[in-house]
């Protein structure tokens, strides 16, 4: 019995019901609620969900006759507040994306129908003249949630203001600052909102905010105000990536080589830590390439996501002194990722495991190929072929479903999600996706960050004039993006893709990959050559 379909397969009620709750079973769920059911089938396949979300309840809702949920589906999607007169189902439906556009009058008219106070002092603000006099009355947290819950060209026409150094600093007594920072900073478009975040005090705020409060300063040139800001964010760091960043900065801005030796001592390697032993001609001794084995076969299928959803909460349950003799009864040849997943969690992740358990499906692949296969991989599963994300991420690529549904329909495959959990079949199609992106990008970081952010995404990022020729480039472009998790993830893969180079025996320069990322010629089509 396969344990999760193929496209258009059947999924059966009594296979769903069989199975343990976890992420695995959502995903045969999601399936199963785009099939042909009757509405008690969906009614039964709902209720043992682990975790629900919208896309989830939607799906459901075309299924069920249960009205309460049809009635829920139907407030949450209504775009008009206006005509809704039942409290909960406003409750329900209510945003202010949907406010936005409505006239002062609908506002207060609305208001009267709502009893969450805050959300009656959002409609109220929204109704203001856009203006640091109008905006005095109301507390922080009003203000940064109307700033942040307000689409991205409402912000630019409407909020782009010049607030004084007595209301930026009242705006950090709300934890949202931070959010606002993140955004103010992240959108060159908010000119008058960067120059007012010059006067913000930093002292009670985090890491992450005093690091982008430093680059806004070094975008002014503000050289010691950034440095004083770079203090901070190190004084607050928590988790050693920030701490080698701070570190990294002080260096880029001050030139003082002590920062590059502080780098030496972080037990992490990240693209930080990689050009300091660059620069400084030190190397790693601090990873490994492969792990013991034996040519016993486990009784573990390692491609079943209910298999690893099983062991990877036996490792979560694990004391730390007690992971090394778990590590070691994954000796097995198809183990050797969960052995290395293991060590890496054993040792406190200050020892890292690069190992290539794979190469027999990248016979043909260049280095450099196989690099980046290996690169991405590391990021997206740590080498695991059953990795399954919550946005249903397949495999040792994390590959979407409607990937796979539109690289099998090239391929004239009739092709099953759990094929994607097959390393041979996984990096196949990974591979032709990744063929399709190096067509318009040249360089692993931005091969990377359209793989995890989109090519519509990372095309209309490098359109906003980034990876210039401008000082302190292209590291500022580097921080400044505001999708996150692409951001981090970017930097993650070309961290991988330096080490496998060089495990592998090809000579790689970090310090000419960061200078390749100022010549278009060198790393996409979409900018002027």
């Amino acid at each position: 019995m396969a344990f999760l379909a193929c496209v258009n397969a059947d999924i059966s009620l009594k296979e769903i019901t069989s199975k343990p709750s976890c992420r695995a079973k959502d995903f045969m769920i999601w399936q199963y609620l785009q099939q042909n059911i009757t509405p008690a089938q969906a009614d039964k396949a709902y209720k043992q969900l682990s975790i629900n979300s919208n896309k989830l309840l939607f799906l459901y809702a075309k299924k069920t006759k249960n009205l309460k949920i049809k009635k829920e589906v139907l407030c949450k999607k209504e775009k008009n507040l206006i005509i809704i007169h039942d409290k909960k189902c406003l409750k329900l439906a209510f945003s202010p994306y949907k406010t936005l556009n409505l006239t002062n009058q609908d506002r207060k008219k609305l208001s009267k129908n709502i009893d969450d106070k805050k959300t009656k002092k959002l409609l109220k603000i929204q109704s203001e003249p856009h203006n640091q006099k109008a905006y005095m009355k109301y507390d922080a947290d009003t203000i940064l949630t109307f700033f942040i819950k307000t689409p991205t060209s409402f912000r630019r026409k409407n909020l782009n203001i010049d607030f004084n150094s007595k209301f930026i600093n009242k705006l950090s007594s709300s934890w949202k600052i931070s959010q606002f920072v993140n955004i103010v900073i992240n959108d060159d478009k908010l000119d008058k909102l960067q120059l007012s975040l010059l006067h913000l005090d930093g002292t009670e705020l985090n890491s992450q905010t005093n690091f982008f409060l430093a680059l806004n300063q070094l975008k002014h040139l503000n050289k010691s105000q950034a440095i004083d800001f770079l203090h901070l964010s190190l004084e607050k760091a928590k988790h050693q990536i920030d701490i080698d960043k701070n570190y990294f900065w002080l260096y880029l801005v001050s030139k003082n080589k002590k920062y590059l030796k502080k780098l030496l001592l972080s037990m992490d390697i990240n693209i930080y830590t990689i050009y300091a032993h660059e620069v400084l001609d030190k190397s790693f001794d601090n990873y490994f390439t492969y792990v013991k084995t034996t040519n016993n076969k486990s009784d573990k299928n390692i491609q079943n996501p209910f298999i690893w959803h099983g062991i990877l909460k036996k490792i979560k349950a694990t004391p730390k002194n007690k992971l090394f003799d778990l590590a070691s009864s994954f000796k097995q040849k198809e183990m050797v990722s969960v052995q290395s997943f293991i060590l890496q969690k054993a040792y406190n992740f200050k020892m890292h495991g690069y190992i290539m358990p794979y190469d027999n499906y990248m016979k043909n692949l260049t280095n450099d190929d196989k690099a980046l296969i290996y690169a991405i991989m590391r990021q997206e599963s740590c080498l695991i072929p059953s990795a399954l994300s919550s946005s249903y991420a397949l495999g040792l690529m994390q590959l979407m479903p409607f990937l796979v549904d539109i690289i099998s329909k090239q391929c004239g495959e009739k092709i099953c999600y759990n094929d994607m959990f097959k390393p041979k079949k996984n990096i196949a199609y990974a591979l032709k996706h990744i063929k399709w992106m190096k067509k318009s990008l040249y360089h692993p970081l931005f091969i990377a960050y359209a793989y995890n952010g989109g090519m519509g995404f990372f095309r209309r990022f490098l359109k906003q004039g980034k990876f210039s020729d401008a000082k302190y480039e292209p590291f500022l472009s580097m921080e400044l993006m505001s999708n996150a998790q692409s951001r981090e993830y970017g930097k993650k893969v070309l961290a991988n893709y330096v080490m496998y180079k060089r495990i592998m025996g090809d000579k790689v320069s970090i310090i000419h990959l960061f200078d390749m990322l100022k010549d278009p010629k060198m790393t996409d089509r979409f900018r002027e050559q």
